[in-house]
């Protein structure tokens, strides 16, 4: 956020050691939607999702008014120029400076620090380009791989949300995690 506590009107590429982040196209979409659905959507959201085809999720990001609560990026591996992962931050709240972000990363791609570093560059985007306190995030408790990545970023467990998250037949608790800029380690 500027001083005048306004959402900067373009937003820079944000470029790291192997990766980097740009603005989110409709067109990517369509490999992104494409991953989720691979994935299989209840693993990686406890809202009801739309299941459309990956063509059919374009037309939708083309005709979506944008907000002015998030924010969408994607992760591009520098060494392939190949789209690797998605990130966002929404529910973006000036008056208390804090967002929640969501991420995923392409399944062929996991376990290579793409989500980390992506993470890393928007954290710090948000805390110091825009100025915020907290940014949040909510995953499953049976997503080992999530956890370990919010953890190891220094986010800290604020709450359990029992039996919130149905998958694969049954109910699972669900944690939200947060990073207050003071905690801020990168």
């Amino acid at each position: 956020m500027d001083k005048d506590n306004k959402i900067p009107s373009t937003v820079p590429d944000l470029i790291g050691d192997r990766v980097y982040l740009r603005p989110a196209v409709p067109e990517d979409y369509a490999i992104t939607y494409a991953w989720f659905l691979k994935s299989g959507p209840s693993s990686q959201t406890c809202r009801p999702v739309p299941i459309v085809t990956p063509e059919e999720m374009v037309i939708r990001q083309r005709n979506k008014e944008k907000s002015p609560d998030r924010g969408d990026f994607v992760i591009i591996d520098k060494d392939s120029g190949r789209l690797a992962g998605k990130l966002a931050y929404f529910n973006l709240n000036l008056l208390n400076r804090s967002a929640e972000m969501g991420y995923s990363v392409d399944p062929e791609m996991q376990h290579r620090g793409i989500a980390r570093e992506g993470l890393t560059l928007l954290v710090k985007y948000l805390f110091r380009q825009m100025n915020l306190n907290k940014v949040y995030a909510q995953t499953g408790a049976f997503n080992t791989a999530s956890v370990a990545l919010l953890e190891a970023l220094g986010f800290k467990r604020d709450a359990v949300l029992r039996q919130h998250h149905f998958h694969d037949g049954k109910f699972h608790d669900d944690y939200v995690y947060s990073l207050l800029k003071n905690e801020c380690n990168f």
